[in-house]
Order: structure tokens, then sequence, then C-alpha cells
């Protein structure tokens, strides 16, 4: 049996880019988490059973946290890795990383990455 569970929009203060301001300062990204958990059939009905959601955005920040990181793929790369490491009922995990303050002269609401990475990768 294959679920879903997923973080939208986890929003993260880290200094990642390779502008040197970005490193000084800091700025807001926003987080995305998207697991396929293979569980049991008879699964039972507790935070043991699955993945549980608050300790992937736990995981996501201390990634973020962890390191200042100069491309954000690198940054979602390590989030799945660490979620592929760390939870071994997640079959596959796609994470998207974006920055609404990216120092670009475009308009823009936000840019970003996802990546996906599976156990058979």
């Amino acid at each position: 049996m294959t679920d879903r569970v997923f973080v939208s929009n986890l929003r993260l203060h880290g200094h990642h880019g390779v502008m040197d301001a970005e490193k000084s300062l800091g700025q807001k990204f926003m987080v995305d988490i998207d697991c396929r958990v293979i569980r049991q059939a008879d699964a039972i009905d507790r935070l043991s059973g699955t993945v549980n959601y608050a300790d992937l955005c736990d995981l996501a920040a201390e990634v973020s946290a962890q390191d200042d990181f100069n491309l954000i793929e690198t940054l979602a790369h390590d989030i799945a890795a660490a979620i592929l490491s760390r939870f071994a009922m997640v079959h596959q995990v796609m994470v998207t990383v974006r920055k609404p303050s990216a120092p670009i002269k475009h308009i823009v609401d936000h840019v970003g990455v996802s990546v996906t990475r599976g156990r058979d990768d």
C-alpha cells in the first residue's frame, strides 16, 4: 500500500546563495516535501505506522541550518537524501525549494527547484 505524506510551504530562514548579501543577511525559503510511503496493509492507527510530517519539517530545518549552500539544488538534494536515510518507509521523495527574494532583475513570485529521489536511484 502506497500513501502520500506531504508538507507544503514550510518556511525556513537560511544563508543559501552565491551572492555575498545572501550569505551574510540570509533570506526566506519555502520548502515542499512530497513522500511516497510504503505502509503495511494492516498498518495500525498510530504515528509509528507512517511518516510524521512534523518530523519531516524538523529534518528539513536541521539540514538547512547545518550548512550554507551555494545552490538550492544542493539543499533540496540533501533534504531528500536525509529523508530517505532516516525514514525507511519512504520509497520516493520530491523536495521543492522556492526562493521568493532571489537577487534577479525580473519580477517573479519566486524561483525554485524540485528534485526527486528514490531508493532505486
